[in-house]
């Protein structure tokens, strides 16, 4: 079989899927710049490859969590990223991002889950971790601990992992 065929195949197959059949997460960012802190090397408005770095983040793990026929929709009013630039240190570390007990990640959010169509839930929260140096999460993602936060967000408000 060609690789044409199959690739039409996968597409009768994906069009014939009803649409309340698939989980969705729909992310939309409120007036990005004025973000109190999505910026890269200390500027304040939003960086686009953060703000795409979140809301592919945040789909993913609606794969993980929704159920099939669930929609989720979030919109980011605020973010404050883990940490914070400081320029004055010198020495090359001015595009540093120093993470401190008092610059923990902040998001604030509100969000509305469907289920076939019907709201099923509904809601505006922040999210912030004040131990979030001590959560054990480590590594080289510089998103490290907003995706922690995250993560722990989904699994408390959507407890279904399909992973």
């Amino acid at each position: 079989m060609t690789k044409r065929a199959i690739l039409a195949m996968a597409l009768i197959v994906a069009i014939s899927i009803p649409a309340h059949a698939m989980a969705g997460v729909i992310v939309r960012f409120i007036d990005p710049d004025r973000f109190t802190d999505a910026g890269t090397n200390g500027f304040r408005s939003a960086d686009p490859g953060t703000l795409a770095e979140i809301k592919a983040y945040l789909q993913r793990l609606g794969g993980r969590f929704l159920a099939p026929g669930q929609n989720l929709t979030i919109d980011i009013l605020d973010i404050d990223l883990a940490g914070a630039y400081e320029p004055w240190r010198g020495g090359g570390l001015g595009d540093v991002r120093i993470t401190r007990d008092i610059t923990p990640p902040r998001f604030k959010l509100r969000y509305v889950l469907t289920e076939k169509g019907r709201r099923t839930r509904s809601g505006e929260e922040t999210l912030s971790d004040m131990n979030y140096q001590m959560n054990g999460r480590f590594g080289s993602d510089r998103f490290v601990y907003e995706k922690a936060l995250l993560d722990d967000w989904f699994r408390r408000m959507f407890p279904r992992d399909r992973s």
